[in-house]
């Protein structure tokens, strides 16, 4: 089956991701050794890897989101039918998207306070606005990723059974 622009939109965001991870890994190996070999404190280490872990998760949602993989509990689908399964899994996507909607909207004013106000980080010096930055977008795109998976299911139909890949 060939790969819809959601899924390479999707594999595009998880690499971002994946590669925010792998900084992180490497920047705190780097910091880890530099310290134990030449003494150097790194000041800013904290922000960074604040800032890094953020723009990992950050840039994932929207992947999870596309992918249909949220978390999921299965705790009626063996004693439903496969309508009642497809009205659950909509409920459940408008209800993902409107949660991921009203957080972006409720971020929005918090991120411009910090740029406004020029909030500082704690040793890295940047404003605080490029730590909110990460969480804005990712949220933005987590929740169109949702309309689109919806408007994927409305022309192609919703994949039988529970969501593909995201059972728990």
């Amino acid at each position: 089956m060939p790969a819809t622009p959601l899924d390479r939109a999707a594999r595009a965001l998880a690499l971002a991701a994946a590669l925010c991870v792998a900084f992180m890994m490497l920047f705190t190996s780097l910091s880890v050794t530099l310290r134990y070999v030449t003494g150097w404190t790194g000041e800013n280490d904290v922000d960074i890897m604040v800032l890094a872990f953020a723009a990992s998760f950050f840039i994932a949602l929207p992947a999870v989101t596309l992918r249909d993989e949220h978390v999921a509990v299965d705790l009626i689908d063996s004693l439903v039918g496969a309508g009642t399964r497809k009205c659950l899994r909509w409920f459940g996507l408008l209800l993902t998207v409107g949660f991921l909607g009203i957080s972006f909207f409720e971020a929005i004013q918090p991120a411009l306070d910090k740029l406004a106000f020029g909030e500082r980080a704690m040793s890295l010096d940047i404003n605080r606005f490029w730590f909110w930055l990460p969480l804005l977008v990712g949220l933005a795109l987590a929740a169109l990723g949702g309309v689109l998976l919806g408007i994927q299911w409305m022309l192609r139909g919703q994949p039988d059974g529970p969501a593909p890949h995201g059972d728990a």
